[in-house]
């Protein structure tokens, strides 16, 4: 006779097995693995956990701890990542969006809000997630976001649709700043910033699974704040703000980019961890 696995049961017996295996948060990530073999809310875990189950749930679900085992992050599994309260799909294309991140968008928004109908310029868009969340949020706001990725660019599509906001939302193939001569309220942007000679020793789950040219900053880790910077006031609006995240180490040098290029009224926000992330400044003049 087979043997009987319960939704406690597995999720236990999933939970020690990532434990052994150095994953961390074996708890969490079971949760939400099994939750989407089940097509089921993590929350629902814990109504049902006596609901016994079949065996394509149960190959599903063992399939999925296989894959997170060999460090394919979870994101990557489920397909779908939860970022400022809305789901976005994710692959290989693209960076999976991380919670420090909202800390940019949430930034971008204070701004936004006190502008009429603003517009928006998200450099380095990957999932669509930073652009397709500001929409969302401020309806006035006219969003455009770039990609060198086309694979990327067809993600973010994508996901402003699956959210509402494919009519105010305008995704394109370049390198930074659009093809045509426009100029923004606000430009945000989560360039890569991992120094090239550290990218060996980052872990399997990002080395090894996300796309190297959104990490890649360069020897120094400057490589896109020095292009952002150095061509962002011909693409803003007199007075006009630059939002980007960074590496804490990055901060100063970032700043003292921002500076020489014309940009004034510094001001650096902290992630949930604490640390200096997200970087403001003002066109002056």
């Amino acid at each position: 006779m087979p043997e009987t696995w319960t939704v406690k049961k597995i999720l236990d017996w999933a939970a020690e097995y990532f434990q052994k295996n150095d994953i961390e948060y074996p708890h969490l990530e079971a949760e939400i693995l099994l939750a989407h073999a089940l097509n089921m809310k993590r929350i629902d875990l814990y109504i049902k956990f006596e609901k016994e189950l079949d065996q394509s749930e149960l190959s599903k679900f063992k399939e999925y701890v296989i894959r997170r085992k060999g460090h394919e992050p979870s994101a990557y599994i489920t397909g779908i990542r939860s970022f400022m309260s809305l789901d976005f799909i994710v692959t290989r294309y693209v960076l999976i969006p991380r919670p420090e991140t909202e800390i940019l968008v949430e930034a971008a928004m204070d701004i936004a809000k006190n502008i009429n109908e603003p517009r928006i310029l998200d450099i380095g868009t990957g999932s669509g997630a930073v652009a397709t969340s500001i929409a969302k949020y401020i309806k006035a706001a006219k969003v455009y976001g770039t990609d060198v990725s086309r694979g990327a660019i067809l993600v973010a599509i994508e996901n402003s649709r699956k959210n509402g906001v494919l009519e105010r939302v305008s995704f394109e193939v370049a390198d930074l700043f659009p093809k045509e001569a426009m100029k923004f309220d606000i430009i945000v942007s989560n360039p890569p910033y991992i120094k090239s000679g550290n990218i060996n020793s980052l872990a399997p789950e990002i080395k090894d699974f996300e796309p190297n040219v959104a990490l890649d900053g360069g020897e120094d880790g400057l490589k896109y704040y020095r292009m952002i910077t150095r061509e962002a006031k011909e693409h803003i609006e007199k007075n006009g703000h630059i939002i980007m995240e960074t590496d804490p180490g990055l901060v100063k040098e970032v700043g003292l980019l921002l500076n020489e290029n014309g940009f004034g009224n510094i001001i650096i926000k902290k992630d949930i961890n604490g640390l200096d992330r997200i970087i403001m400044a003002a066109l002056e003049g």
